[in-house]
């Protein structure tokens, strides 16, 4: 048995504008992969390169497209998906529900047999992707890209600027609810060095300086560092994830994208204020 991914994003452009972002080649080399080939007419929309999951050459095949939806073929691990957009209008522009057929269970989900830099990624990689669509129908900075690549690093370094004040990111770091809310997750946090975070997974802080750094490891034999550095209201943040070996640099690509999302949404949170809400909202899997 597999899983279908629903995503639902509430996208401040009308129909039209999301629809032309989801099938122009330039747009789509802005917002989700290096590389893109569209001629709709041609039944042709394909994408690949290092910021897309087994991205080495084009995968996918065009199925159907109308006015406000498409849908695609997407070979991943060997197995065929189906990708497909659907636009509707709303008060606010648009709603996209993305879904996404034969996807791994939640068991397999947290127990992957085998790569985890295909079928594994898909939750994350289209979290990222649509906060970058967001961004892009906004005219915001995009947060960096996951890289899939066979040649990527074994340790996940971005860093970028959030406009708000350092001690409000840090104090986001470390408050249980508002992790909930940029990252996904509940988390459970005492604030100070040999302090519990768990955040997924279980971890202990063992570097702690308020407004300016937390690091901390965690049971999976990873580290995780958040540097901070405060100039005129808006912060300068470096992550970085380190201790994956060169043979796990499919789940260091997985991870990547999970974190990139997350970073996305700390920094709409915070840019957006009282404006903000969740970008996206994972309906319940359905059994496929």
């Amino acid at each position: 048995m597999s899983d279908i991914l629903a995503l639902e994003a509430h996208l401040p452009k009308p129909p039209a504008e999301v629809y032309e972002a989801l099938t122009s080649e330039a747009a789509l080399r802005v917002w989700l992969a290096s590389e893109a080939e569209v001629s709709l007419p041609d039944k042709q929309y394909t994408f690949w390169g290092r910021y897309t999951p087994q991205g080495s050459q084009a995968a996918q095949q065009l199925l159907a497209v109308s006015d406000s939806s498409l849908s695609f073929a997407w070979t991943l691990d060997e197995l065929e998906t189906i990708v497909t957009y659907t636009l509707t209008p709303s008060t606010s522009g648009t709603v996209l529900r993305l879904e996404q057929t034969n996807l791994p269970t939640l068991d397999e989900l947290m127990n992957p047999p085998g790569r985890r830099d295909g079928r594994h990624s898909m939750h994350t990689f289209w979290g990222l992707s649509l906060a970058n669509l967001a961004s892009y129908l906004e005219g915001r900075t995009q947060t960096p890209k996951a890289d899939f690549s066979e040649d990527r690093s074994a340790e996940i370094r971005v860093s970028f600027t959030i406009d708000a004040p350092a001690s409000e990111v840090f104090a986001s770091l470390i408050d249980p609810a508002a992790i909930a809310k940029w990252f996904g997750w509940e988390a459970e946090v005492e604030p100070h060095v040999g302090g519990t975070m768990s955040v997924g997974v279980d971890g202990k802080i063992f570097e702690f300086e308020p407004s300016r750094k937390l690091v901390y490891g965690d049971d999976e034999d990873t580290v995780v560092r958040w540097e901070l550095e405060g100039s005129a209201g808006k912060t300068h943040l470096t992550f970085v994830q380190s201790g994956y070996t060169d043979d796990e640099l499919d789940s260091a690509a997985q991870h990547e994208a999970g974190w990139l999302g997350g970073i996305a949404e700390l920094k709409r949170m915070h840019e957006l204020g009282e404006g903000w809400t969740p970008l996206t909202t994972e309906l319940p899997a359905q059994p496929s």
